[in-house]
């Protein structure tokens, strides 16, 4: 029974978490990007790149490369397509680092572990 207390003071930390308006922003800014970049990419990659066929495939390339997991299924082919792909790298490094930094925080202050 005391492995379960902390596991359910825990989740309930984290919910408070992702109810936080830093959190909310953070998801709905990352998103946004994701979204703007993937019509980005198609508009400078489509009739160019032959792995582009449709707006899924920008979509799942800008995931894949905000989330610097990069498959290599899709690659930029265009010197503008390149450039944006660095530009998600980096940004989407910056995203991932700071929602650590909220759970670490979140966890860290929590008032209820401490005691």
């Amino acid at each position: 029974m005391k492995a379960i207390l902390p596991l359910s003071i825990f989740f309930r930390e984290i919910y408070v978490l992702i109810r936080s308006p830093m959190f909310l922003f953070l998801t709905i800014f990352g998103n946004g990007l994701i979204g703007l970049s993937s019509l980005l990419f198609y508009a400078l990659e489509f009739g160019v790149n032959p792995k582009l066929h449709s707006h899924l495939d920008a979509l799942w390339w800008s995931f894949a490369t905000s989330t610097t997991t990069g498959y290599g299924d899709i690659v930029p082919v265009t010197a503008g397509g390149k450039i944006l792909g660095i530009v998600m790298m980096l940004i989407g490094t910056a995203l991932f680092a700071m929602y650590t930094a909220l759970f670490a925080e979140t966890i860290l202050l929590s008032k209820k572990f401490h005691k």
